[in-house]
């Protein structure tokens, strides 16, 4: 996948940016906020998915109080397409539409346009709660699975209608049957969660395993193993198993019917998973070192674009925000023989730093604006 020609105005602080990207490199250089992030947010805007940095869509609206225009040209492997982002102050519904066609559900994009993005907030990958980890699991196979967007959703939204069941704490015999329709629906949905998490976790251990070696010079080895709350280590956990592990999971939820119902909440499923991360056998959240911690998360997202690239036969596009400054010359090194094959997009407040196998288009920022390429 490549991005072949960039329009943005409006967008936060920037202000008609405009410019044909590199099909390698395309360092973006400036002072710190210059609007080097903010252009790397708009190019993630068409991905489906919410802002890297969690900003709210109120607040991709222009400073001074004027409309959005984003658009971009990309080529699939296949043919040109054309995304367009508008949004106005006065209706703060963003309106996006591929070749003129309006889209009406964002998780429409998945399938259509892919970035993968590092930025300095992404160790909380390893530092923070399961549901950051959780959520990048449900990232990743929903890029490869159009069926697994649609079936994380669902089931937040069955869990929800459970939960709301349980919060009025009324006697068991009353909510039972209503329980039962939402724990057959909950097993079906958390059962092809648990599958798919388990899958892709197991590609990506692998994956991510070869990366860090090479990031660490091999002094260092890591684990990523998937932990289902429902189905613990079970060595059954496979897609042959599907029908007897939907059962499984029903059982353990009708089980849970009465603690549940004095808690309030629902106690077991899917969301409460967890994708545990070692180094050299310990804990990598509570024992690994800064460095360890970084080098690690960004081991988990090369192998990201490495296995998206794998079973789509596309690369994504890779945006890498004030990350690789940061690197000495030999990990540097390491990250450019991963992405030497895909389009990539560098923020950095010292370009100089870089090593020059990272050369391509060279765009300086200064207040939103490009002042020279």
């Amino acid at each position: 996948m490549r991005l072949t020609k960039v329009n943005i105005d409006g967008f936060k602080n920037l202000c008609e940016v405009s410019f044909v990207p590199d099909a390698g490199y395309n360092v973006i250089s400036g002072e710190n906020a210059q609007g080097k992030t903010n252009l790397l947010e708009a190019l993630w805007l068409f991905t489906g998915c919410r802002s890297f940095r969690k900003t709210k869509e109120k607040d991709y609206l222009s400073f001074d109080g004027g409309s959005i225009y984003v658009e971009i040209f990309f080529h699939d492997g296949r043919r040109e397409q054309k995304l367009i982002c508008e949004m106005s102050p006065g209706n703060r519904e963003k309106k996006i539409t591929l070749n003129g066609v309006p889209v009406r559900q964002t998780s429409d994009l998945f399938d259509i346009y892919t970035c993968v993005a590092f930025t300095p907030d992404d160790t909380e990958l390893i530092t923070g709660g399961p549901e950051i980890r959780r959520s990048f699991l449900d990232l990743c196979f929903s890029q490869l699975y159009r069926r697994g967007v649609s079936s994380v959703r669902r089931y937040q939204l069955i869990l929800s209608q459970r939960n709301a069941v349980l919060k009025q704490r009324l006697p068991l015999s009353q909510t039972e049957p209503v329980l039962d329709i939402w724990d057959r629906q909950l097993a079906s949905v958390g059962t092809y969660i648990s599958l798919r998490r388990k899958s892709y976790s197991e590609k990506l251990e692998e994956a991510c395993s070869e990366l860090y070696g090479r990031i660490s010079s091999g002094a260092e080895e890591i684990n990523a193993a998937y932990k289902s709350q429902i189905f613990g280590k079970r060595p059954e956990i496979s897609e042959d198993s599907s029908a007897e592990l939907e059962e499984f999971y029903y059982e353990k939820l009708k089980s849970a019917r009465t603690q549940d119902t004095e808690l309030g909440f629902t106690s077991c499923g899917v969301h409460r998973d967890d994708l545990e991360l070692l180094i050299n056998g310990v804990s990598a959240r509570e024992f690994g070192s800064q460095g360890q911690k970084k080098s690690l998360a960004l081991a988990l997202k090369l192998s990201q674009a490495q296995l998206y690239g794998a079973a789509k036969r596309e690369s994504p596009v890779i945006l890498l925000d004030d990350v690789l400054g940061e690197l000495d010359r030999n990990r540097q090194e390491v990250v450019y023989t991963i992405i030497r094959d895909m389009q990539v997009f560098i923020t950095t407040c010292h370009d100089e730093v870089l090593i020059p196998e990272l050369d391509g288009q060279r765009i300086l920022l200064k207040n939103g604006r490009i002042i020279s390429k």
